[in-house]
């Protein structure tokens, strides 16, 4: 048993006595807390010592009432009733905010005097009051006493001010009544007074002590908790590792944020969540479970997981803690995300066997794959895989779009191939499937699966691109016993399908290197045909088929080789397409072109056709111009014929190139019009002038009549309702003139009424087919003449028909000259 009044607690946590009764410096945070901890107390409690004071004052109002002085008895009555609403009024006030008021210094006074008002009226009640009471009274009175200062310590346990403001009163009051009243006992009940009084101080003040001796050392704790916490921001703001400690259940008790970030979830969400949820890993999450299980420490311990989907690895050691008893309580460590190392680590070993941008494996292990199957027993297939207008899209989107093709490509080689062989790319644009076990039609029913697939859109930022493959063929042992026989068996394959169309698939055989050596000859003289003046141009007619009068011309390539003689356009266009000379002969073409239209007459138009290719030419609404202006040749007479393919793509800077030209004034002809799948969206891309109806059609309208007819009447409506003008192509019969003209097509143009010719033919023949001096229309309103002013002999009866006009017979298939007059 202790006699002490101030507690070894208080001495550590250096409480003095002087702070017992000390309200503290106003600002001094320490001190708010005690205040208002107090009050809180003193609130909490107090309602049960008021409830106690107002069954004093009841007893006393009942048994005691008659001998107090009436005025004193007056005066207690007012201020016990005024204390006591005035109580009640503030704790339902505060009751209503759901706020205490605030623990300031001045307010914290006012309440010790309120206390020791209502304390001091009660002690003056008893110093008067009780020497006239009779002893059975005195007693009654004794113990309101005790049960008031007993219930007042209650209250203010932890506030020595504010019991000494209420009960000091109240036992002065007494003990001075005691004396006064000299009764024969008011010793004993003294010093029984005195005994109580002092438990009673010696609780509040131990009480009081512990209580700042608490706070105090919550707010050591506080600023410890502080400086632990800023350097856990510290670590977890600046470092790379987390801290995590793990319960005996295995679930998530603390955590920094960077675990946070590297499972990708709120902090609010992982604690108290098991840790194998974070955990994907089959492999890893036996090794912890195993490792938890024997309460073993770990240090630096790989582990897979799965986060938002991505593969990342931690590296993760853990020391286990135990309870008092000795049992295992769970774990506390440290871990880092090193996702970054681990896979620099990965991507330094891949990069010997896989492609850096697809993933595919590179040439060195298609090699491999490929000499294990000519040396197995089954033999192999080998299919080159080749991108058609890939180089179109990696120019005019840009090489990121490039890249994010060939990604997609091989995404997409890889669902058609599947487990059936191995895909790698061999460097650009070129891929390669090997085939275990494959013949001949598998490995072609593979390569049009293949084909089919990449011929679909690729959506490249926005834009839909089309591209398409060719696929080239060889089978080991047959078509070659060696790797690289093989592989440039696979390859001339590939080539030969490349040189007739693309788009399929094609197997090698033996004739395939002749041809490609052919071709190759061919590439290389092609290169030099221009400077040598091989290349030329030649011009067909095109006539109104109203009168049968020219009306222009079509400027088509020739290539005169001298060795080979003349070389179809359909054979050497596509060679300049893939060896990228197509600008320079375009640009060719249109110069020659509007050089020799300046020698024609203003109303004789020109049209020139122009590649896909040509789009991705940079500059070319300028050299358009240029040339234009270099020739005074006005941009209404020059016309570009245009086919599907440069829609193909569908790509925004091409529809601009066009909106460019149109503004130059060059005007437009979609070629070929009704042989293209999508033809009608093309018109609405462009704002065509004119529409030419493929020769098929016009053939077809002869010979099998009504189906190529209506879709012939449909086009031409289609044309008239939208503002454009009609040419009928490979009109080579009069047959087939009449048929048109009587369908109402605009214009016509074929063998019928001249072969493509040489510009000085093109001139004789403008002679020919002019009996009369042509006249621009926009021309007529700068003529100044009367037709008075003509001579009778001037006068021309009109033609019976238009060839009469012009001096040609229905049935001959060329006009006669007729010389100009």
């Amino acid at each position: 048993m202790s006699f002490q009044f101030k507690p070894p607690v208080a001495a550590e946590s250096e409480i003095t006595w002087r702070d017992l009764f000390r309200l503290g410096p106003e600002a001094d945070p320490f001190w708010y807390r005690v205040r208002a901890t107090q009050l809180d107390f003193l609130a909490r409690y107090f309602p049960f010592t008021l409830a106690v004071a107002v069954g004093n004052a009841s007893v006393v109002l009942a048994a005691l009432a008659h001998k107090a002085p009436p005025g004193i008895l007056v005066a207690w009555m007012v201020i016990q009733t005024a204390m006591a609403v005035h109580f009640v009024r503030r704790l339902i006030r505060e009751a209503r905010s759901g706020k205490p008021t605030p623990a300031t210094r001045r307010y914290t006074r006012q309440v010790v005097l309120e206390m020791g008002l209502v304390g001091a009226c009660w002690g003056l009640m008893f110093a008067f009051m009780i020497p006239a009471l009779e002893p059975s009274q005195l007693a009654l009175v004794v113990g309101m006493t005790l049960v008031g200062i007993g219930t007042t310590a209650y209250s203010t346990a932890v506030f020595p001010v504010g019991a000494l403001a209420l009960s000091g009163p109240i036992a002065l009051g007494t003990i001075a009544g005691i004396l006064e009243a000299d009764w024969p006992h008011g010793t004993y009940v003294l010093i029984i007074l005195g005994a109580f009084l002092t438990v009673i101080v010696r609780g509040n003040v131990l009480t009081t002590f512990a209580f700042l001796a608490r706070l105090k050392t919550q707010d050591r704790l506080l600023e410890q908790e502080e400086v632990v916490r800023l350097l856990l921001k510290e670590f977890d703001a600046n470092g790379n590792e987390w801290l995590f400690e793990l319960g005996r259940d295995g679930c998530i008790t603390f955590a920094t944020s960077k675990f946070a970030d590297a499972v990708g979830r709120p902090i609010e969400e992982i604690i108290g969540q098991p840790w194998t949820r974070f955990v994907a890993d089959p492999e890893s999450l036996g090794e912890l479970r195993e490792i938890a299980r024997n309460g073993q420490p770990f240090r630096d311990l790989l582990i897979r997981s799965t986060v938002n989907g991505e593969l990342r690895w931690w590296s993760v050691s853990g020391t286990p803690k135990y309870d008092a008893d000795g049992r295992l309580a769970g774990y506390r460590g440290v871990g880092s995300d090193i996702t970054d190392r681990q896979k620099s680590a990965e991507r330094i070993a891949e990069l010997a066997t896989f492609d850096s941008l697809t993933g595919l494996v590179n040439r060195r292990v298609i090699h491999t794959a490929i000499a294990d199957g000519l040396h197995g027993p089954t033999g192999v297939a080998l299919l080159f895989v080749d991108l058609d207008r890939f180089k179109a899209i990696n120019d005019s989107l840009g090489h990121s779009a490039g890249d994010q093709l060939l990604v997609e490509v091989a995404g997409r080689l890889r669902a058609v191939v599947g487990a059936a062989g191995q895909v790698g790319r061999l460097g650009g644009d070129e891929f390669a499937i090997v085939l275990r076990a494959a013949d001949a039609a598998a490995a072609t029913e593979l390569g049009e699966q293949v084909i089919a697939e990449l011929s679909r859109p690729f959506a490249l930022g926005g834009t839909d691109a089309r591209i398409g493959a060719s696929v080239g063929l060889a089978l080991g042992p047959e078509d070659g016993t060696s790797v690289e026989a093989l592989m440039r068996a696979a390859d001339l394959a590939l080539y030969d399908v490349k040189g007739k169309g693309r788009g399929t698939v094609r197997r090698y055989d033996r004739e395939m290197h002749a041809r490609a050596e052919a071709r190759r000859a061919l590439e290389l003289d092609l290169r030099s045909a221009l400077e040598q003046g091989q290349i030329a141009l030649v011009y067909q007619p095109i006539v109104d088929a109203l009168d049968e009068r020219v009306v222009g011309f079509e400027a088509l390539m020739r290539w005169r080789h001298p060795v080979h003689g003349e070389i179809s356009p359909s054979v050497f266009i596509p060679i300049a397409e893939d060896i990228g000379i197509i600008g320079q002969l375009g640009l060719f073409a249109i110069d020659e072109a509007l050089r020799t239209a300046a020698r024609w007459p203003r109303h004789i138009k020109i049209s020139v056709n122009l590649s896909s290719l040509q789009f991705d030419q940079p500059g070319l609404v300028e050299d358009i111009a240029a040339a234009l202006r270099r020739h005074g040749v006005e941009p209404r007479r020059l016309e570009l014929e245009l086919t599907e393919s440069v829609f193909l793509d569908q790509r925004d800077s091409t529809v601009r190139t066009l909106a460019r030209l149109r503004e130059l004034g060059v005007g437009f002809a979609l070629d070929d019009f009704g042989t293209g799948y999508s033809s009608l969206g093309y018109l609405q891309k462009v704002e065509f002038n004119r529409i030419k109806i493929d020769q098929s059609f016009v053939r077809a309208s002869v010979q099998d009549g009504n189906e190529s007819t209506a879709i012939i009447q449909a086009i031409i409506a289609l044309a008239d309702r939208l503002g454009m003008e009609t040419t009928a192509e490979g009109t080579e019969t009069r047959a087939e003139f009449e048929a048109m003209r009587r369908l109402g097509c605009a214009q016509v143009q074929g063998f019928y009424f001249g072969r493509p010719m040489s510009a000085e033919d093109a001139m004789r023949h403008l002679a020919r087919s002019e009996p009369l001096i042509a006249i621009d229309p926009q021309e007529i309103g700068e003529l100044d003449f009367d037709l008075a002013d003509l001579e009778p002999t001037d006068a021309v009866s009109p033609p019976r028909s238009g060839a009469e006009a012009y001096g040609r017979s229905p049935a001959a298939g060329v006009p006669p000259t007729v010389p100009l007059p």
